[in-house]
Order: C-alpha cells, then sequence, then structure tokens
C-alpha cells in the first residue's frame, strides 16, 4: 500500500541566499522541479523518495533501507585506548597521520586527536585542484590553533582540473545518474598517497575522521549495484560490477575516452583495491552533530559558508555541483541519505530531516559558479544541460522496471 505522497506547503524558493544575480530561468526551473519533487512517497520513518535506487515500501510505506537497517553502537572509549595502546612508542606516544581536508569531520577530528586524546599528529592534506577557499582556510586555522604540523601534497593541479573538466564535458554530453562520481574519481588518489605519507614518515597509525551517518547506496545504486543489507562493505563482485557498468557507459558515451582515463584508472584502483587499513575514529566514538559545530564554532572560529547553514562537505567544491545533479535528476542528494542515517540512529526526528532539507537541498549557485570557472567550463550552459536532463520524478518507476 503505498502512502500518502507529502506536499510541502513551502515549494518555492527565491535563492534570497545568492548574491550574484542569477538567470531567473535558473530558479523558476528550480523551482518547478522542486514542485514535483515535493509530491514524491516519502519513506514515513526516514526521508527517502521513491526514486531512490531498489527502495520498496511495506504496507506501513517504511522503506526496505529502514526495514533492514542495523543500529551500530561506537566501539567505546576504551576499545580506542586499547588500540591506542597497541600502537604506542617506547616513550610512551602515540604517533597518527591525520587525513585532514580542512573539511568539518577532519576538523573536528584534528580536535579530539590532539587535544582530547593527545596523539603526536602530522595533518596529511592532498590537494587535487577543487578544494574550496573555505577549506584552505580553515586548515591554517586548526593546524596553527592546534599547532600541529601539516603536509600537503599537491598534484598537478592545472593536469587534474583539465581532467575534471574533460569527464565532466563527457557527462554533459549524455547525463546519467550512474556517473556523476567521475566528477571525482580523480581526486581518490588520496588514499595511496595518505599510505605513503604513513610509510615514509613510519607511522602505521592513519586517522581517518568520516562520520557512519554518510554512507550512502544510491550512488553505486544509480550505476545498478543492488545493496547489500547485510553487509557494511561491498562485495568484489560489486566492485566488479561496477566496473563493468562504467565500462558499458564509456562505450555508449566515447567522451568519457580522453586525456583523463589513466587518472581516472588509479582513482578507482586507489579508492577500491589498494588497503584502506585506517583508524576510523568515529566508529569509536560518539559523533553529536550538535557539539562538533558548537566545537569548531566557539572553539576555533570556524569559517562557515554564506550559502548554506549547514557545515558539511563545504571543503569540496565538487559537492555543490553532484548535488544539484542528483537533485534536478533523482530528487534525492547526499543530505537525504545523511539526514534518513541520523533518524534511523534516534538523533533527529523525521519532521526535523525534512524542515532541514528544505534549505540544505537548495542550489548553491555562488558555488558552482566557483567550480566552473576553476576548472575552465561555461556555468551557464552547464546548468542549463543539467536542467534539461531526464529526470525520474518524470517517471518515477523508470528504474525499476528497468530491472536495476
Amino acid at each position: 500500500m503505498r502512502t500518502k505522497k507529502r506536499k510541502c506547503e513551502n515549494q518555492e524558493i527565491k535563492m534570497n541566499n545568492n548574491k550574484n544575480a542569477y538567470p531567473e530561468e535558473f530558479v523558476k526551473e528550480y523551482n518547478k522541479a522542486k514542485a514535483k519533487i515535493d509530491t514524491l512517497q516519502r519513506c514515513t520513518k526516514c526521508v527517502l523518495p521513491e526514486t531512490f535506487p531498489f527502495i520498496s515500501f511495506d504496507q506501513d510505506g517504511v522503506c526496505n533501507f529502514c526495514n533492514h537497517y542495523k543500529s551500530k553502537a561506537p566501539l567505546g572509549m576504551d576499545a580506542l585506548h586499547a588500540l591506542l595502546d597497541r600502537n604506542k612508542e617506547p616513550d610512551g606516544s602515540v604517533k597518527c597521520v591525520l587525513s585532514f581536508s580542512g573539511g568539518r569531520d577532519s576538523s573536528y577530528g584534528m580536535h579530539i586527536v590532539k587535544k582530547v586524546l593527545g596523539l603526536d599528529v602530522i595533518a596529511f592534506t592532498y590537494d587535487w585542484g577543487v578544494a574550496t577557499d573555505i577549506a584552505d582556510r580553515n586548515q591554517r586555522r586548526m593546524c596553527e590553533k592546534l599547532e600541529v604540523e601539516q603536509i600537503r601534497i599537491s598534484a598537478d593541479l592545472d593536469r587534474k582540473r583539465e581532467n575534471i573538466k574533460a569527464n565532466l564535458i563527457a557527462w554533459l554530453k549524455k547525463p546519467d545518474l550512474g556517473t556523476i562520481p567521475i566528477l571525482t574519481s580523480v581526486g581518490q588518489q588520496f588514499f595511496y598517497h595518505a599510505n605513503r605519507v604513513g610509510k615514509r614518515l613510519d607511522r602505521d597509525l592513519i586517522v581517518l575522521c568520516a562520520t557512519p551517518f554518510e554512507h550512502t547506496y544510491f550512488k553505486a545504486g544509480f550505476a545498478g549495484i543492488k545493496p547489500r543489507f547485510m553487509s557494511s562493505k561491498r562485495a568484489i563482485y560489486d566492485n566488479l560490477k561496477l566496473a563493468f557498468s562504467y565500462l558499458g557507459k564509456y562505450i555508449k558515451n566515447p567522451a568519457y575516452i580522453n586525456k583523463s582515463l589513466i587518472d581516472t584508472f588509479g582513482g578507482y584502483l586507489s579508492f577500491y583495491i589498494i588497503p584502506h587499513n585506517y583508524l576510523r575514529l568515529f566508529d569509536y566514538l560518539e559523533w553529536n552533530e550538535q557539539d562538533v559545530n558548537r566545537t569548531l564554532l566557539e572553539e576555533y572560529d570556524w569559517e562557515t559558508s554564506d550559502e548554506t547553514p549547514s557545515t558539511w562537505r563545504i571543503d569540496d567544491g565538487t559537492v555543490p555541483l553532484s548535488d544539484y545533479m542528483y537533485y534536478m535528476m533523482s530528487g534525492l542528494t547526499i543530505n537525504d541519505t545523511f539526514r534518513s542515517n541520523q533518524i534511523r540512529e534516534g538523533r533527529i526526528s523525521r519532521e526535523e530531516a525534512l524542515s532541514l532539507l528544505e534549505v540544505e537541498n537548495q542550489p548553491r549557485f555562488n558555488a558552482i559558479q566557483w567550480y566552473c570557472d576553476k576548472i575552465g567550463i561555461d556555468f551557464k550552459s552547464t546548468i542549463r544541460t543539467i536542467n534539461n536532463a531526464p529526470r525520474l520524478y518524470d517517471a518515477p518507476r523508470l528504474y525499476e522496471s528497468a530491472g536495476l
């Protein structure tokens, strides 16, 4: 039985948070899309819409992602100290490398690792050409305040941006929800470089600060990979299937066979193949959004964006564009999955999540403009192509009928 479709009272957004006067056509097209998205069926427990890949609803309107969800409590401080004890140096210190982007969670992670745990930490940052200016400034703030040494490895930024541009041009020739992650593929060598830094510094402990709420299924789902509810890790079979899915899309869209190919393949190997033997800090410690924001803003004068009240993912210049792609084509963004995971863990109510999404899913046109300028592509034509791309909510059972 289908639940009643939700109709939001506040359907039109005027984009008052944008400094620049963008074409009225963009605002109208967004509001037109949002009016349809607001009528989609959503899970009665979380906020995932019916356009989410491989979603289904039971007779109470609860989605299969909620019904299969298993709450996972943090391992705890005792378990973390036990791990740290195994990594102690003869002088009693614990040395680590912290992956550090200047984003919310790695900044908070630096606070925990240095100030709370008292570790001997060196921050590692990989610059692949599209980190935001806010990220750079927050990196300096945190490192200076906590007196943490930072190792910054920069790729050939001009080449990286050219490769990003080549992949984006290819995507715009044939917009496809399943290939949006290719925009970040050339930046995934981060893991390779993190491993090298740890080895060169003789520091086996590499700390990652992603939160458990970030887990999404839709990026792989739009490429045809079904969710594995019984496992938190993707099977080797799924990685191979994903590779073949991309191969098929490359064949259908030869524009992807460009100068970025080797760089893109290197990113795939770094993300899916090489060892990721890291200490994932928030597998051990509780992550509370209010505490994180309060700590960063009050203790470190951490900088936020003037385009969104959210403090999440404002360090990555790709996110505003990829979120706009996902939203306009499928009616959801990474915010929908993040808030849904928080609901399942009892951190926020469904009503709070819906209220937050009203703001968080608004397009950040200033940030998209910055990104387009950075890689050398026309902003207006990019937005127009996305606005003209096929939309799942115009045919919400498209993926189901295709057997995905």
